[in-house]
């Protein structure tokens, strides 16, 4: 898989901050635990990151071929 161009990489690294951050606030408001709520975030900032890396990527990929 190609690198991102830096527009893809912006979207990718707001929406990951965005929800990770959403996420550990959200556990933390629940249960008060700064393990629990920091976890929450990691744990589905991967999956954020992960998901978005391979969406944006064959998006990129499908720009380019489209612009060639």
């Amino acid at each position: 898989m190609s690198p991102l161009n830096s527009k893809y990489k912006q979207i990718l690294w707001v929406n990951v901050l965005i929800l990770a951050a959403g996420i550990g606030g959200m556990v933390w408001y629940k249960w008060h635990n700064v393990l629990y709520a920091t976890g929450a975030g990691l744990g589905i900032g991967v999956v954020e990151y992960v998901f978005m890396r391979v969406s944006l990527g064959r998006k990129q990929e499908k720009e380019q071929k489209r612009d060639e």
